[in-house]
């Protein structure tokens, strides 16, 4: 009764979330879709592979404060363009033309998972324009002591995924998250194969940059890293490896936490990334 009755509560606070607008933005040729709220600095957040290009309450939470920018990755929702990228250098050069286009040239970035990866791929090619950098759990680095879980092996085993993904994988969020297949809409279990499908094209044959390692130093700005203490998808021991290679970093490590602290532990996530880019304004 009380995951019904948590479930029911995020639903009406997804209901109540209205700051943000959807636009289509033409990118490369293609429509890109950018959901944007808000007033005050501009905060762009790329989402993860789970595809979180609704808004949301995180959303919603940081549009109080800032100018909340959302893209969806070629790809997902109503993002195209996929057949055109290739490579994590594609998807980062189309971001570079999405904030041309947008007229971004001095922001915080940032995001989760996959998101949080393209992010410091961006941050390292144009350090000038990237004012506060924050990433959470995010790909991108490679440790053979801590390989990554397999999200395409065991994409149909939601119990296997809800352990990776989340602290309590019998919580309310996780069966919200990752839904039972039995309990899925066929537009639910489309999404699913979009959203595998894109990640396939950037992560099947090499999940990590090689050279991105050496690249990192050239980040210029102050960095926030977040990581859940029991991400079992990515292992804390990437956020530790971020943090001693990018310079002017500061770690958070947030308990009883898995790998999607924006539904896990949105509140001291949204506070944490919320009170890191409003320094920028105050500094």
């Amino acid at each position: 009764m009380w995951d019904f009755v948590k479930k029911v509560t995020y639903g009406a606070r997804v209901l109540l979330a209205r700051r943000g607008e959807k636009q289509i933005v033409t990118v490369g040729g293609h429509p890109t879709q950018v959901l944007r709220g808000g007033q005050g600095a501009p905060l762009v957040y790329l989402h993860s592979a789970l595809g979180e290009t609704v808004w949301l309450p995180f959303h919603d939470a940081w549009a109080a404060q800032f100018d909340v920018i959302a893209p969806a990755h070629p790809g997902f929702a109503d993002s195209q363009g996929l057949e055109d990228i290739g490579s994590m250098d594609d998807l980062v050069f189309h971001y570079a033309e999405l904030f041309d286009t947008l007229g971004l040239d001095d922001f915080a970035l940032g995001g989760v998972s996959l998101g949080g990866w393209i992010a410091v791929e961006y941050a390292v090619r144009y350090p000038d324009r990237v004012r506060r950098l924050w990433l959470a759990d995010a790909a991108g680095l490679w440790l053979d002591a801590y390989p990554y879980f397999d999200l395409f092996r065991y994409a149909q085993d939601v119990r296997r995924l809800r352990e990776a993904l989340f602290h309590d994988p019998d919580s309310a969020v996780a069966s919200m998250i990752v839904k039972d297949v039995q309990n899925s809409s066929d537009e639910t279990l489309i999404a699913v194969y979009r959203a595998l499908t894109a990640l396939a094209r950037l992560v099947w044959e090499r999940p990590y940059s090689p050279h991105l390692p050496r690249r990192l130093s050239r980040i210029r700005c102050p960095t926030l890293i977040v990581w859940g203490a029991s991400d079992r998808l990515i292992a804390p021991a990437y956020a530790e490896e971020y943090h001693r290679l990018i310079p002017n970093s500061t770690l958070k490590i947030l308990e009883h936490c898995g790998h999607l602290p924006m539904f896990e532990c949105e509140r001291e996530f949204v506070r944490l990334v919320a009170d890191f880019c409003r320094s920028e304004q105050t500094a």
